[in-house]
């Protein structure tokens, strides 16, 4: 029998599960879910995220019955207001990766929401030179957070093989089916939450994501503040291209605003979940950033 591949992206409202299996030619979407979990969760990148834990277990394991049976392996998408990312750029490479996650600690303790020694960090090297100068993407988390997540996760008689950010999964859906160039930034505008990415040579250079009222005002002037910034440390973002992503539903001046704000056309990204065979087992959800997480999620096992 196939196995599936459960990626679950965790927002305020609730739970998007998304399961896939391998096919030839193509992946197969086995199904799309929403658990609604209104009021359960009190996001913090300091203590323990879920305060009605029966809600909680009881909508992933129905969750991940449904669309993947017995399944046990599951990825989780967090929010990424729960812990940190970090982008990196270092002289000298590091003698083992627990050498990196001690130096990277050090690096950013002044950063991270708890003492080092009560947070849980990772890194990926993302390009290494000859010189021995290398880039990194960090995530760090507290550990009362993750623990939480951890061990609820096994109570559903699930196990969380994959955690990570919403942000990260939502560029690795796309960036596994599009040519974005060397050079671009992403703007990604969802119900409550913009996120802006600047990418040269194709190693991420900068990172911000807020979450603030999707009303195009709000957007319009925070967008313009951190394009100050960017185009101050990066002059290269006045002329690259810039992608988008947009939630379904946004109000419909979002589009005329994104364009005002970087004087340029923007190129709109299709998350063309018509790709996938069985597209009709979209369980009636629309190709928001939350579905785009949690199939990114799911195909960061696979």
């Amino acid at each position: 029998m196939a196995r599936n591949y459960v990626g679950i992206d965790i927002q305020s409202n609730g739970l998007t599960v998304a399961a896939l299996q391998r096919g030839r030619p193509v992946t197969r979407l086995q199904g799309l879910r929403f658990e609604s979990l209104d009021g359960v969760f009190e996001f913090s990148s300091r203590k323990p995220n879920i305060q009605d834990t029966r809600r909680f277990i009881e909508a992933l394991r129905r969750g991940v019955e449904t669309l993947a049976g017995s399944e046990e392996r599951i990825a989780l998408s967090l929010p990424d207001r729960v812990g940190r990312i970090f982008l990196a750029e270092l002289d000298t490479p590091f003698k083992t990766h627990q050498d990196g996650i001690d130096v990277l600690k050090w690096r950013f303790k002044s950063s991270l929401p708890m003492p080092p020694a009560q947070m849980r960090l990772d890194y990926n090297v993302l390009d290494r030179r000859e010189e021995g100068r290398q880039h990194c993407i960090v995530a760090a988390i507290a550990q009362p957070v993750l623990e939480q997540y951890e061990d609820l996760v096994n109570e559903a008689g699930r196990h969380a093989i994959n955690i990570d950010f919403h942000s990260i999964n939502l560029f690795n859906y796309y960036r596994a089916r599009l040519d974005f160039g060397d050079e671009f930034m992403l703007v990604t505008v969802e119900s409550g939450c913009l996120g802006l990415q600047f990418f040269a040579a194709r190693i991420p250079l900068y990172q911000r994501v807020k979450e603030l009222q999707d009303q195009p005002e709000l957007v319009f002037r925070e967008i313009n503040r951190t394009l100050v910034e960017i185009y101050d440390k990066f002059p290269a973002t006045k002329r690259c291209k810039v992608f988008a992503h947009l939630d379904p539903g946004l109000d419909e001046n979002m589009r005329e605003l994104l364009a005002a704000s970087f004087e340029r056309e923007l190129i709109y990204l299709d998350p063309a979940l018509k790709r996938f065979a069985g597209e009709k087992k979209t369980g009636g959800l629309e190709a928001t950033g939350s579905v785009i997480g949690s199939l990114g999620a799911a195909e960061a096992l696979m």
